[in-house]
């Protein structure tokens, strides 16, 4: 890395700084004017007012909310997330990062199909443009998308599992053949919308001078579609596979609950339900801090894709 792209990743990064500030912030507020009351949720059937108050002292949540907030953000800077209200005997760093940690391998086996079947999907499909091959590869796929997960699934789950015995159903661990049917079932409708993104992409390659010209000196046809035409077709996707690297951790609730994976998806539901006020705003806080952190390695990827852009930005 240059001195001119470290020099624009360390700007990139600093303005994501203030951004995550005021996000903190603005969901902190919301929560806590949010109806629902921690106490009461901890208490549950055996609510007193006398106890409920006695709680609310502990938590801090007495207090006007931009006390509470100094004190989250102190907590913050010291690397505590604060006390989930559901599993009193632990912190919230040890209640989301093993389901964090279940979901980001599930979210990246997803990802993984969905892009290395979109991408040659999508390629297939633009070079077979002006066929019945094209449309016929395109609409396949999505009617696959175009199919809810909670009507999905259960399909899936009668025929394959039930009917056909192929997988076993339950969590047996990551490393269990029936992991197999969640992740598929999590990638393949992925692969419709970046199938339809590189087969546009791939489209106005084909109109480019150098394509004509590689053609005219005699290159292979495969060498060709291979060093130029995916190659730079793949430029538009950097933006595609940024933005859904935030979405890797963030868990798949119908998949989750109905393969009964213990990963984030349910954990979030159950937080907001309840309220767990730590849980809710430590996994909006990451959610958020991994949109941004996404958007600067795009802007960094483009930069070093295109010196141009940092040399416009340094100019700026």
């Amino acid at each position: 890395m240059g001195p001119g792209l470290a020099g624009y990743t360390i700007r990139r990064l600093l303005w994501a700084i203030p951004v995550l500030f005021v996000i903190s912030i603005l969901v902190f507020w919301m929560l806590r004017l949010a109806p629902g009351d921690p106490a009461e949720t901890i208490l549950g059937n055996r609510f007193d007012e006398e106890q409920a108050n006695v709680l609310r002292r502990k938590y801090g949540y007495d207090q006007p909310v931009a006390v509470q907030y100094g004190k989250y953000i102190w907590n913050l800077a010291h690397l505590d997330l604060g006390v989930s209200v559901k599993y009193r005997d632990f912190s919230v760093t040890e209640v989301i990062l093993p389901k964090l940690w279940v979901s980001s391998r599930l979210g990246v086996l997803a990802l993984v199909i969905s892009f290395g079947l979109g991408i040659p999907v999508g390629v297939y499909a633009a070079l077979a443009r002006g066929t019945f091959l094209d449309p016929l590869t395109i609409s396949s796929w999505l009617l696959l998308d175009a199919i809810p997960p909670y009507v999905l699934i259960p399909l899936v789950q009668w025929a394959l599992v039930l009917k056909l015995k192929l997988f076993g159903l339950g969590w047996e661990g990551f490393l269990s053949p029936n992991m197999i049917l969640p992740v598929l079932v999590m990638g393949l409708p992925g692969v419709a919308g970046v199938a339809r993104l590189m087969r546009a992409s791939v489209i106005g390659v084909l109109s480019e001078d150098y394509i004509r010209t590689a053609r005219a000196k005699g290159l292979k046809e495969q060498t060709i579609i291979v060093s130029h035409i995916t190659r730079n077709a793949l430029l538009p996707m950097v933006t595609v596979i940024g933005l859904s690297l935030p979405g890797v951790a963030a868990g798949a609730l119908f998949v989750e609950t109905l393969f009964g994976i213990p990963g984030i998806g349910q954990l979030s539901l159950e937080a907001v339900q309840l309220p767990d006020f730590d849980v809710v705003l430590a996994l909006i806080l990451f959610g958020s801090a991994s949109f941004v952190l996404a958007n600067v390695l795009i802007d960094v990827m483009y930069a070093f894709i295109d010196p141009r852009i940092r040399v416009g930005g340094a100019r700026g």
